[in-house]
């Protein structure tokens, strides 16, 4: 990949070197883009919910992008807003749809008419995350019934440096992503941040039927036994691993990719 390309996109240059190996294998982790696009009340959320339904989404799958899944926020974050998430098989095909999305005509005809007008929205805020080992691909929830309202968790862990960020992410992929599972959850991304805000930082996404599902699968995350061990383990402490934490609760809309 060229250097100079890279970092025309916005991307810092240390990115490079650190996740050079992962991004150029198909078969590696995958790299996350997660939008937060800032709505208001008195905007029509059709315009940029029918962009991304009718425009962008289809334009993605044609570039080896995705899933991508669209959210609202329910709580836990300012509103109204529309959360996106792509799934990037490596930083090559990344850059790959940048350099297309600005090239394809068909696309810059709707992206100009989405953008001129009546504003779609405020402004945006995007971050680059890279997949755990463990778990190196979204995974998309499956429900037996598709019409449960699914709520999605997405929960971020800032840590006091890149060591204490190190030894939470090495807890998840050793034994905490497999506890998850056991308790009923659905995970659908664990990522690492690279190019954001307050880092350093993990973010993941795990899924529920719905309200009274997520509390049951976290009072039996907190009663597994080797969640109880792995706790207390040193190095692995709360107090040692994560400064800070933050939650939002997210409902998929009906077209997303991820429900």
């Amino acid at each position: 990949m060229d250097r100079r390309q890279m970092v025309k996109t916005g991307l810092a240059a240390a990115v490079i070197g650190a996740t050079a190996k992962a991004g150029t294998a198909q078969g590696g982790n995958h790299f996350y883009e997660l939008r937060t696009y800032e709505l208001r009340n008195d905007f029509k959320p059709a315009r940029i919910q029918e962009f991304f339904q009718q425009q962008f989404m289809p334009f993605m799958k044609r570039l080896g992008a995705g899933p991508i899944g669209c959210f609202n926020v329910i709580s836990g974050m300012s509103g109204p807003a529309l959360i996106v998430l792509i799934d990037y098989p490596s930083l090559g095909v990344m850059q790959s749809v940048h350099e297309k999305s600005t090239a394809d005509k068909e696309f810059n005809a709707a992206w100009r008419a989405f953008e001129t007008g009546e504003l779609p929205y405020v402004r945006y805020e995007s971050v680059l995350l890279k997949a755990f080992d463990n778990h190196p691909k979204i995974e998309v929830p499956v429900s037996d019934d598709k019409r449960l309202p699914r709520v999605f968790e997405l929960r971020t862990y800032e840590s006091r440096n890149a060591f204490s960020l190190r030894d939470k992410i090495a807890m998840f992929n050793q034994e905490e992503i497999r506890i998850f599972r056991e308790s009923g959850f659905a995970p659908v991304f664990f990522g690492e941040g690279l190019i954001a805000p307050r880092l350093p930082h993990l973010t993941y996404m795990i899924g529920f039927d719905n309200m009274a599902a997520r509390e049951k699968a976290w009072d039996s995350f907190r009663a597994n036994p080797d969640w109880v061990k792995i706790r207390v383990r040193p190095g692995w402490t709360d107090a040692e691993t994560v400064s800070n934490s933050h939650t939002a609760f997210l409902r998929p809309t009906s077209f997303s990719q991820i429900r």
